[in-house]
């Protein structure tokens, strides 16, 4: 019985083929597109080709962009949170004790002492500096000058460097989320295309594969069961 899915379905969505081969083997197949363009031939398949791969590869490079930023993010929170914990459980801590003498007031700054702050993991610190932030603005009436200005920095330097994590990560998922999409305009386009030579080279199939090199695709494919019929397209 014939499948029609598999007929016209997408020969060349193989999760599978990395996208460094996918990327190989696009530009390899347009070059040969490219070189075999007498009279103009080819000219709608390289330009439907040409546009699904520069949205794709956009997409690939903004996913590779997004990673190394993210990663410098990273860095960068870490070095935040480092900074404002050892100075909220050191200096900060120290300078809370020497000036309010209640213990109760002293707890609306630490209420678990230094644990808190080193314990905390990132979606924890807002909160904790809100919390300190209160504290401050109802108990820190006669605290100096400096170290309000070296609590704030510190706060301000967190809060943002959260902020832009977060922003960055929602870059890299649209970015993710693109290039999947892109991927799949990609393969149906060089489907497409398999299926026109196809055409084109109807009394010379040999000829059509050539326009396809295998060791960017075929080299994936599954084996054909016994007895039954390829499946895809075989490539030269």
């Amino acid at each position: 019985m014939l499948s029609f899915d598999k007929i016209f379905g997408d020969w060349f969505a193989d999760a599978s083929i990395s996208n460094q081969d996918l990327e190989a083997g696009t530009r390899d197949h347009l070059d040969r597109l490219r070189k075999g363009n007498e009279a103009g031939r080819f000219d709608a398949l390289i330009a439907g080709t040409e546009a699904r791969f520069t949205a794709y590869f956009g997409y690939r490079s903004d996913a590779s962009t997004g990673l190394s930023a993210g990663k410098g993010q990273t860095l960068a929170l870490e070095a935040a949170r480092d900074a404002a914990r050892k100075w909220l459980t050191g200096e900060g801590r120290d300078y809370v004790s020497y000036k309010i003498k209640d213990e109760a007031r002293r707890l609306r700054f630490y209420p678990q002492g230094a644990t808190e702050y080193h314990n905390a993991d990132y979606p924890e610190w807002p909160g904790l500096l809100e919390r300190y932030d209160k504290a401050l603005a109802e108990l820190g009436a006669g605290f100096e000058a400096d170290f309000k200005t070296t609590y704030t920095g510190h706060r301000d330097a967190l809060l943002a460097a959260l902020k832009a994590q977060s922003g960055q990560k929602q870059v890299q998922a649209e970015a993710r989320v693109g290039t999947r999409a892109e991927r799949d305009k990609l393969t149906r386009q060089l489907s497409r295309n398999a299926r026109q030579l196809g055409l084109d080279f109807e009394q010379e199939p040999a000829k059509a594969q050539t326009f396809f090199d295998r060791k960017f695709f075929n080299q994936h494919q599954a084996e054909a069961k016994p007895g039954g019929p390829s499946l895809k397209p075989a490539l030269t």
